[in-house]
């Protein structure tokens, strides 16, 4: 793959107020929706429709969605929804870890805004957590016949939704109640931007650098939903150099693709 530099650009205003300016690097082409649908189903539409790499859509409000195949994102406004279009030259198998690029991104940008010393981790493979509480996640939808792929990031930004036990929001979470979707947006753009590009020169060793020790303890006890029919308990062993999760059960060790885990 190609330094990732496209060079189309727009900004579509919502029809509802942003009280800042926009500033997002010159790759982006960004959408701000001005109703309510999903962000990361209308993006979805737009690649299917022909939508160039880059293009980038967001709100801060939008109804809920298949976050994975089964698995609902509940979205309260003043929240942070976007998501990015972008074409692979890369294997298919590599598809999984623009996952742990864009948590990793959003991870960056968000520990920007928070106060010192807030815990801020991740849960393999698409899961931000700050002072024990799930703000933000990520998604992955592909088409390898048409050539695209949709990275999808939402957080809840200034409320948290009351349908999810253990989620919360980042101005609580980590004390900045002055923190704004439009900051975060900003502020992720430059740092996907940055860590796909480290990706693109060093491989996947250059991501999970950035991420190590804040995956959990080994030992401590997981358990992950690989789809509507399989949930897999056990305890944490490591995130292994290919980005999968290695996870002890009562029948052995199992490793759990990035992939496989999004459904690619």
């Amino acid at each position: 793959m190609n330094r990732w530099i496209p060079t189309r650009r727009s900004y579509t205003e919502m029809k509802h107020e942003i009280q800042e300016p926009l500033e997002l690097p010159a790759a982006y082409e960004l959408v701000a929706l001005d109703d309510s649908s999903n962000a990361l189903e209308a993006t979805v539409q737009l690649a299917r429709q022909g939508g160039t790499e880059g293009t980038l859509v967001w709100t801060t409000q939008q109804l809920p969605g298949d976050f994975r195949p089964g698995k609902t994102w509940y979205s309260p406004d003043q929240g942070l929804y976007l998501a990015l279009i972008l074409e692979p030259e890369f294997a298919p198998e590599a598809a999984g870890q623009i996952a742990l690029i864009g948590l990793l991104s959003m991870g960056m940008a968000i520990a920007e805004a928070v106060v010192p010393m807030t815990d801020l981790r991740y849960r393999w493979p698409n899961d931000l957590l700050l002072s024990g509480s799930k703000v933000g996640g990520v998604s992955l939808r592909r088409n390898l016949e048409e050539g695209w792929l949709v990275l999808g990031v939402s957080v809840n930004v200034g409320k948290e939704p009351a349908e999810v036990i253990d989620a919360g929001c980042v101005q609580v979470e980590g004390g900045n109640p002055e923190l704004t979707p439009a900051a975060l947006l900003q502020s992720f753009a430059r740092e996907f931007l940055h860590w796909i590009n480290r990706w693109d020169e060093e491989g996947l060793p250059a991501i999970l650098g950035a991420m190590r020790g804040r995956w959990g303890v080994p030992g401590e006890s997981v358990l992950v939903e690989l789809d509507e029919d399989e949930t897999l308990a056990g305890a944490l062993q490591d995130v292994d150099e290919e980005g999968q999760l290695v996870v002890e059960t009562a029948t052995g060790p199992r490793r759990i693709a990035l992939n496989e885990f999004f459904g690619l």
